[in-house]
């Protein structure tokens, strides 16, 4: 029997969930106001303990990755529905506008770029129907089949294809019969049916193995390609998608109505034709109004062809209300045994703030799905992006990285793949490329760094930790986060790859030697992050030369009350002496490579999965600045 899983943050009642939110957001709220804070004291300069979403980046450095999941400890009443669901507030940073600009500006100008670029292909299935379909980012490792939402189509798909979380996803953004670029000379009433069509232009353009994402009524769709073809679609994410049980239609009393082929027409006729009151209507469905796609951009264009040029919107909210792969019976259908032949995985992202596919039905059904566990052969997760239902054009940012996390604890690692092997892999081979470059400082100490993405505007200087020199910087110059950044990655007197002629003890007098090495390579502002130890340095570079050095990122860093050192009982010990520290050395951290590999895998891993795997390049590097 397939282990039936649940995400970490779903297993706890949803008051409880609210709280934790609420203390998150209350956080978030805090370094929100940071910048605030800085223009009322402008003498002042930044100091930054990184934590959040940077941290997440940070941790990538030493292989860390999201958290497993908890697994089998479900218990019934936390899907009770008779709980109030309130809206969740906003849970990103990037959705505190700090300027007038929509801060999803950028990606929706990429996503209208990539759309321009790429082109839509056409076949012709046995049925004598003819599919549309875009590939983007062709050649990446994954292939990731994606059917777009109730009068979208494929264009909604170029907003994923240019974020970082899926620049490894080879996305087929394919549209079922019935949708804008497909043709219907027949009615298709049926997900089940239309899953067989999608499968056969799969078949055709030759993809033998593929994940699916459905997005709202594509997730219908998506179920079934997982559901009948499970050696082609593994695993099926259903985005803020139908309930496995069918959607529902109620009036303004609650009341379920029924519908036949004259309520479904009526339904369908609400949507305004018109592009401005076509664009307003689906705005009202925005939970971030203020981050939500400007009407004048150029991808409304497309999303409004995609909504005036579907065919099939009768026959598609028919499949909506009669898809049931539970086996519960509904007003509209009768109970299934589809969910019980599942073997694939299928993956539910939804949201609080999801108004036009009910949250609180989403959740409810899935999570009984799970409990109950009708899917004794496949796997069903659940997790809350706490976004609504226009996400992709609401806080594509907030989707993306729930996706990541899903992908990775869902995909990746159940099927022994690191989620950071391209990341290294990349890193190692940026090395290759990369000089270590040396300079005599005024001192007569020789100072060593590597220089990353240069010509980039933002500066970063990097001071790495304890064991650490330049080549762990390479992880971050990898990374899209940091394409932006011209990275110095500086090894510190008395690291690896620099001098010590005379030992150093203080970080105030190393951060004096650094400064000597910026002004001699010609930075004359930047910012520092230090990491671990190294963020030692990095504060009293900030601290003495603040008009060189803006801001400092202290990463996992000492406290900046100092370091203690505790024995096996939590007494603090002393350290007076250069003595007491080589004592504590030589007893703490091996001197070869292998053990000292599995030393630190062992005490400072919180995800072994995601840690480079001991053969790697990567470690060659670390190994040899740790021994040395």
């Amino acid at each position: 029997m397939a282990q039936v899983t649940q995400d970490v943050n779903e297993g706890m009642p949803l008051e409880e969930e609210r709280a934790k939110d609420e203390e998150t957001g209350a956080i978030e709220e805090t370094e929100a106001k940071a910048p605030e804070a800085e223009t009322r004291t402008p003498s002042k300069k930044k100091l930054i303990v990184v934590t959040a979403v940077v941290l997440a980046t940070i941790a990538l450095i030493i292989g860390l990755s999201v958290g497993l999941t908890q697994r089998n400890k479900i218990d019934d009443s936390k899907t009770n529905t008779s709980l109030s669901i309130k809206p969740a507030e906003p849970k990103n940073n990037e959705e505190t506008i700090m300027s007038t600009q929509n801060p999803n500006i950028d990606i929706f100008d990429n996503a209208a770029v990539v759309m321009n670029e790429t082109k839509l292909e056409l076949k012709e299935l046995s049925s004598g129907e003819i599919m549309s379909y875009r590939e983007f980012n062709k050649g990446q490792p994954h292939n990731l089949v994606y059917l777009p939402g109730f009068m979208t189509d494929d264009s909604l798909a170029s907003i994923l294809a240019v974020l970082p979380q899926f620049q490894d996803h080879h996305i087929i953004a394919v549209n079922p019969i019935g949708w804008n670029g497909s043709t219907m000379k027949k009615s298709v009433y049926a997900h089940e049916e239309n899953a067989d069509q999608v499968m056969e232009l799969l078949e055709a353009i030759g993809i033998d193995q593929a994940i699916a994402m459905g997005y709202s009524t594509g997730g219908g769709i998506a179920f079934y390609l997982a559901q009948k073809y499970p050696d082609v679609i593994t695993t099926a994410f259903l985005v803020h998608s139908i309930p496995l049980d069918g959607l529902r239609s109620v009036d303004e009393n609650g009341k379920l109505v029924e519908l036949d082929m004259g309520g479904l027409q009526r339904m369908v006729s609400i949507y305004p034709e018109e592009r401005d009151a076509l664009f307003q209507f689906f705005k009202t469905y925005s939970s971030h109004p203020e981050t939500f796609i400007p009407e004048d951009h150029e991808l409304v264009d497309y999303f409004y062809t995609a909504a005036v040029n579907m065919p099939g919107k009768v026959e598609a909210w028919k499949a909506n209300f009669d898809f049931n792969v539970s086996p519960i019976k509904t007003q509209y259908s009768e109970p299934s045994m589809d969910l019980a032949s599942l073997e694939s995985n299928i993956v539910v992202i939804h949201g609080l703030n999801d108004i036009a596919v009910p949250a609180d039905q989403v959740e409810h059904i899935t999570k009984l799905a799970i409990s109950d566990n009708w899917a004794p052969q496949g796997i069903i997760s659940y997790y809350n992006d706490h976004e609504g239902h226009l996400v992709f054009v609401d806080n594509p940012v907030a989707f993306a990285k729930i996706y990541r996390t899903a992908f990775e604890e869902q995909v990746l690692i159940p099927n022994g793949i690191n989620p950071n092997i391209k990341i290294f892999d990349d890193a190692a081979a940026l090395l290759e490329t990369t000089v270590r470059e040396e300079k005599i400082l005024p001192s007569g100490e020789t100072m060593s760094y590597r220089e990353y993405n240069k010509g980039q505007p933002h500066k970063l200087v990097f001071l790495p930790g304890f064991g650490g020199d330049d080549t762990m910087t390479s992880v971050l110059a990898v990374l899209p986060q940091f394409q932006d950044h011209h990275i110095i990655s500086v090894n510190p007197i008395g690291w690896y790859g620099s001098t010590m002629n005379t030992p150093l003890y203080s970080h105030e007098e190393n951060a004096d030697e650094v400064m000597e090495l910026l002004k001699l390579i010609g930075v004359d502002q930047a910012m520092a992050m230090g990491y671990s130890t190294g963020g030692g340095i990095a504060f009293y570079l900030a601290q003495k030369y603040p008009k060189v050095i803006t801001t400092a990122f202290l990463a996992h860093s000492i406290p900046l009350n100092g370091l203690r050192y505790v024995d096996l009982t939590g007494e603090v010990l002393d350290v007076e002496s250069f003595d007491d520290v080589e004592s504590m050395l030589d007893s703490f951290y091996p001197n070869d490579q292998d053990s000292l590999y599995d030393f630190i895998k062992t005490y400072f891993s919180s995800n072994p999965d995601g840690f480079p795997p001991k053969d790697h390049a990567i470690n060659l590097y670390g190994a040899e600045s740790s021994i040395n």
